[in-house]
């Protein structure tokens, strides 16, 4: 396997991070070149989501751990702050069970979450009461996670602080390197750290592999680019479940629609039967039945009908018609009705009488000859009279108009006989018939009369002849009643599912032609990733009789699974029931990484919490690998208490930076950076021998003692590179040889000869002269006094030559080693 296929899963297929444009395109070209019927087709086209906008994948990404500090939380009181170098590398935190890492790791997932592994799915109780350290009560509980954001490597915190003694009762802050307050979305991607999750805490790790993984599978879906596929699945599934149901419905409705219907004896209900029956239902059949227009009604059901909408005449209308009409005949005749011509003509003679006055200038009558009968007093008079008797007149014609029209209002309330009563003898019949008379009276005072008497009459009869037909009707539709309803109802269902059953038909083509097309869109994006996980796999179980194979998505998100493919010695077998729990774990990080290594991911940094155990030394050197392949171009975070971790870099000379955190009474929680052990012991025995008021006897038994753990280091690292270069032993063999190791000769025969039985002397000569003495002086405690500070120096110095020779005998160069466990950065 070449390193490319572990940093990027995504070169073996060009599609696989096609956008979800592509993914339509791609759908409605397949669509144009298939032999669907165009109704199917034209259905696909409908339910055929737009394309959306990609992921952001981050929104400041790349995004590292500078630091992660906590106080007052689970095993760490005091505030303490793990410091972590920035960028690519990879960077190995031990230390001893309970001695805080786990919480360290633990804050900075629930930092940047707000979440804890450890406690989702998780019934309140006890794994929710240790959030809080015990031992800093007045300690305000806080985690926080200094980031490195950017191009520009901004600094920003994210801090989550407690206020309540609930674990959900928290805030976070985000503040940049100034101080400012910033929003966690400017910088956190939260679908991102959903989808690329950079944090493998050790519940997940055992749990990651139990079930169906259909977290998995749905953040895979997303990360593949494949909502778009699984949402139209999800749509055309739902459309044909939801026409099924229509059909399905119709049909149910129908069948207990006949047992009811045959239990009743009615014509409408044996017509509604003959309706329902046969092959095809007949709609328009029980829709005249329901209007009826359907002659299972008869003659009688039709006249009760025609008499329950009965209505006679309005007899608040004819009251206030009939009293208008009465008023205006007495005001009518208060006018004197027919003297308006009198008037007007009088009143025309005394104007034509006053004109000639007028034009004349004589009072004399013309008519009788009376002199001064025309004088100005009668003119006066004259006057007021005309105008008199032009109002007279007006009044008259005003009563008139009315008179008429108040006729007319009563007359037009008048209905003529209804067409069911035309032909019937009958008292109703007769009354309607005297009721319609009053249309022809013209005397106000007869027709007010009449109108006013038959009025009432008729009205009380059609109110009973209404009361009657609707007992009458009542009693003859008791049990059909609800059956039309119930046929009503029918109606609209049947109408629905006689367009459901054809879209039923497409619906079922088009989602058999899409569901092939859907897995072998989904298969060839998950390619790569399946790919890599293999990979990683067979680096971290090489020598394991279980072998990994396909890793394929099954279902749709919220109804999927990963599914397997897992044998033994070529044997399919069940993937959880053959491995081991370090395989199982193996296969928790084979899955993890590729997803949190996906291209989209913005943050630069995994989080991975103790996946040494259960695992046998060669799986642990796979692990190893498989770090430093990931620490190629990620920050890679490890917490680990198994030291095998360490051996397994040192062994394969992978550089890590090693931190140890170790944990004091009162969770006093404190962090140490290893240097080089061999550096590290030379410079506690360099700071002794410059001490000069070091008492003598001190410094012979604690000085050489310092030097012998010095040499015996640079032994040890160079014992371990050679079995493994030129022996080829495996992490196991190696450490089971440099266990038996007890004196310093024995270190050094096995790192220059390879052979700790055989004797050494004649190489270490080789390498620096008077080297072995130097070595037996250690082994047999006689070396001479060291009075001085320059003795002192020169034993030292001696140790280092010796030291530095033993490393560079392989011609590896000279490594610095840290803690006996790998190189620094």
């Amino acid at each position: 396997m070449t390193e490319q296929t572990l940093a990027s899963p995504d070169n073996s297929s060009t599609t696989s991070s096609a956008p979800d444009s592509s993914l339509r395109a791609l759908l409605l070209a397949r669509m144009d070149n298939s032999r669907l019927a165009p109704e199917a087709l034209g259905l696909l086209r409908e339910l055929l989501p737009e394309e959306r906008a990609g992921n952001s994948g981050g929104r400041a990404g790349p995004v590292h751990l500078r630091s992660i500090t906590a106080a007052g939380w689970r095993g760490i009181g005091p505030r303490t702050t793990l410091e972590l170098p920035p960028g690519p590398g990879l960077v190995v935190v031990a230390g001893p069970n309970g001695s805080g890492k786990s919480s360290f790791a633990e804050a900075a997932e629930t930092a940047l979450t707000a979440r804890n592994f450890r406690w989702e799915g998780k019934r309140a109780g006890d794994w929710k009461q240790g959030w809080r350290n015990l031992h800093s009560p007045d300690v305000t509980p806080e985690v926080s996670a200094e980031l490195s954001v950017g191009e520009r490597s901004e600094t920003v915190t994210v801090r989550r602080t407690w206020f309540g003694a609930k674990v959900d009762e928290a805030r976070t802050r985000v503040e940049g390197s100034d101080g400012s307050e910033r929003k966690l979305d400017e910088v956190v991607d939260a679908g991102a750290l959903e989808l690329t999750r950079p944090f493998l805490p050790y519940s997940e790790l055992g749990s990651m592999i139990n079930g169906s993984l259909s977290d998995l599978h749905d953040a895979f879906f997303k990360l593949l680019g494949l909502d778009l596929l699984a949402e139209l699945d999800g749509r055309v599934k739902d459309a044909h479940s939801e026409y099924d149901g229509r059909v399905k419905r119709s049909a149910s409705l129908t069948a207990e629609l006949l047992g009811q219907l045959s239990a009743l004896d009615d014509p409408r209900a044996r017509e509604a039967a003959a309706a329902l029956s046969g092959r095809t239902p007949d709609p328009a059949r029980v829709r005249a039945l329901l209007e009826g227009r359907s002659p299972a009604d008869g003659d009688e059901l039709t006249r009760l009908r025609e008499r329950v909408s009965l209505a006679g005449p309005d007899l608040t209308a004819v009251t206030r018609a009939v009293t208008r009409l009465r008023e205006a005949s007495a005001a009518a005749e208060q006018a004197r009705f027919g003297s308006a011509e009198d008037a007007r003509r009088l009143a025309e003679l005394l104007e034509a009488a006053l004109d000639h006055r007028w034009r004349s200038d004589s009072p004399d009558c013309p008519v009788c000859g009376s002199e001064n009968r025309l004088d100005r007093t009668w003119a006066e008079h004259a006057r007021a009279e005309v105008e008199r008797l032009r109002t007279e007149a007006t009044g008259v014609e005003a009563a008139r108009r009315e008179l008429a029209l108040t006729v007319r209002a009563v007359q037009d309330l008048v209905q003529p006989v209804p067409a069911s009563l035309r032909r019937e003898a009958s008292p109703l019949a007769d009354l309607w018939r005297a009721w319609a008379l009053c249309r022809d009276v013209t005397d106000a005072g007869e027709l007010a009369d009449r109108a006013e008497r038959t009025a009432k009459i008729l009205h009380e009869a059609c109110r009973q002849v209404r009361e009657e037909a609707g007992a009458h009707l009542a009693e003859h539709d008791e049990a059909w009643q609800p059956l039309a309803v119930r046929l009503t109802e029918w109606l609209s269902v049947a109408e629905v599912a006689d367009t459901a059953h054809t879209r039923r038909l497409h619906a079922k083509k088009a989602r058999e032609w899409l569901r092939p097309i859907l897995d072998e869109l989904r298969n060839e994006r998950l390619r790569p990733y399946a790919e890599r996980s293999q990979e990683i796999w067979q680096r971290l179980c090489e020598h394991s009789s279980v072998s990994l194979g396909s890793v394929t998505l099954a279902g749709t998100p919220g109804r999927g699974s990963v599914k397997l493919g897992v044998s033994v010695d070529d044997m399919d077998a069940p993937a959880y029931s053959v491995m081991s729990q370090g395989e199982l774990h193996s296969l928790a990080l084979a899955l993890f990484i590729p997803r949190a290594t996906h291209e989209a991911s913005p943050f630069g940094f995994l989080v991975i919490d103790d996946p040494v155990q259960s695992m046998d030394p060669e799986k642990v050197e796979g692990l190893a690998r498989v770090l430093d392949e990931c620490a190629r171009d990620r920050q890679v975070i490890v917490f680990t208490h198994d030291t095998r971790l360490q051996q397994a870099i040192a062994h394969l000379g992978i550089e890590a930076t090693i931190l140890r955190v170790t944990r004091q009474t009162d969770s006093v929680v404190g962090v140490e950076a290893l240097t080089d052990p061999v550096e590290q012991a030379l410079a506690e025995a360099r700071a002794i021998s410059l001490d000069p008021n070091l008492p003598p006897d001190v410094a012979n038994h604690v000085l050489p003692a310092m030097c012998r753990v010095a040499l015996e280091a640079a032994c040890l690292e160079t014992a371990r590179r050679r079995l493994r270069d030129e022996q080829g032993l495996g992490l196991r063999a190696v450490e089971k040889r440099v266990e038996c190791l007890e004196r310093t000769k024995q270190y050094v025969s096995l790192a220059l000869l390879g052979d700790e039985r055989q004797s050494a002397r004649e190489a270490v000569e080789q390498l620096r002269p008077g080297g072995w003495r130097l070595i037996e002086a250690f082994n047999s405690g006689a070396h001479g006094p060291l009075p001085t500070v320059d003795d002192r120096k020169a034993l030292v110095a001696r140790t280092k030559a010796l030291a530095t020779a033993i490393r560079r005998s392989l011609a590896v160069g000279t490594t610095s080693a840290t803690g006996g466990t790998g190189s620094a950065r």
